[in-house]
This record gives structure tokens, sequence and C-alpha cells, in this order.
């Protein structure tokens, strides 16, 4: 009898180690598949870049830049500004027009202002949401990119982190880049420092989110 209770126990061990293996692969097979649509690995060893420019639309670059990327048949990500969406309704039609992707970037872009608490960000961001409603006579994508990047130096790390998980539980998401032209970081950059940045950092990521500006004075962009 104690024998027959020991293989039945055996028996019992056996089969929940199975299930607890079966369960553990299947779990691990969901997350590689999770991983691949997130866009975080890639098939292949190809490379995937995404085409993202903030601070527009702009009078005198947005339409610059659409036509070349219209050209090339490229699709890009434009995180505008809502005050500046107020001011070039066309621009930002011509944008969705083209498919191209229009985003949240926030409506007043002032650090001060938008910063000082997370209401004060939520409220700038609604508003900016409201205006690329109006315009594009669409619901905005749950992203947004946030002004100076989602650890910035300027806002309050507390406030940056309230505003960071507030984001998150309303199901929206912060984009940020791993791929920087160097386009902000002077009025005017020379075209070809712009292009070595971006080939350089590319060259090391096979999945590439690059941060351009096409605001009024990076006409080099």
């Amino acid at each position: 009898m104690d024998d027959f209770r020991r293989i039945n126990k055996e028996k019992i061990i056996y089969i929940l180690l199975l299930a607890v293996i079966i369960s553990l692969f299947t779990s691990f097979k969901a997350m590689a598949k999770n991983y691949d649509f997130q866009g975080q690995g890639t098939k292949n060893n190809e490379k995937i870049v995404f085409l993202t420019f903030d601070d527009g639309p702009s009078e005198n670059n947005t339409l610059r830049i659409l036509n070349i990327l219209n050209k090339h048949n490229v699709k890009a990500s434009f995180f505008v500004v809502g005050n500046k969406v107020d001011s070039y309704p066309n621009i930002v039609r011509k944008l969705k027009n083209s498919g191209m992707c229009i985003l949240s970037h926030s409506y007043s872009h002032n650090y001060k202002t938008i910063y000082k608490d997370v209401d004060s960000f939520f409220h700038d961001l609604n508003k900016c949401n409201a205006t690329i409603e109006k315009v594009t006579g669409e619901k905005t994508k749950s992203y947004v990119r946030l002004p100076g990047g989602s650890d910035n130096l300027v806002c309050n790390g507390k406030v940056l982190a309230d505003i960071r998980n507030k984001l998150i539980s309303n199901g929206i998401d912060y984009v940020d880049w791993n791929v920087c032209s160097g386009d902000a970081m002077s009025r005017t950059v020379d075209a070809r420092i712009l292009k070595k940045n971006v080939m350089n950092q590319c060259s090391m990521n096979d999945f590439a989110v690059v941060l351009m500006h096409d605001g009024y004075y990076k006409t080099t962009t």
C-alpha cells in the first residue's frame, strides 16, 4: 500500500511539473511573439527605421519635408505642437492626406507651463489632442512625445515619474528615440552633419527611432 501511494504521489508530482513546463513554454512563446510585434525584435536581420519630426507644423519647412517623403513613398510620424496646428491647419490636413501619422507633442511646448504639475501636463495634452482632432476629423492615437523626452532634466523628477505613470494607466504610450539627428543643437546644422549623425547611430540599431524637427529654422533637416 505504501509503495502504491508513493508511486501515485510521484505520478502527481510528474504531471504537475509537466503542466508547469508546458505553461512556461507557452508563456515564453507569447512573450516572444509580443516582443516582435512591438518592434523591439526583428526577423531575418532586417532593420526597421521610424522617422519622427517634432515641433511642427511650420509654414516654411513641413511641406518641404512632406514633398521629399511623398517623392520616395516614405511614411513618417509628426509630433505636432497644438498652437501651431491652430496656425497652420491646412498643412496638418496635407500631412493627413499623405498618410502621415499625426501625434501630440503638447499644445504650448512651454516647459514651465506643462511641467508645473501632473494636472498642468494633462490639461495641455488634452488641449493638443482636441486641436488635432478638430483639424483632422479623427481621434488622436494613444501616443505622445514629451517635450525634452520622458527622462528630461527640466521637469521635477517626481512630477515626471507621475506623468509617465498616469500616461501608462490611461493607455497612452510615450515615445522617445534612440537615434538623434542633432538638428536641435543650433538654429541651423549642416545637412552633412545631420546625415552622418543618423547613419552612424542607425548602424548600431536594428530598431531605430530617429529624432528630427520640422520647425521654422530646421531648413537643413
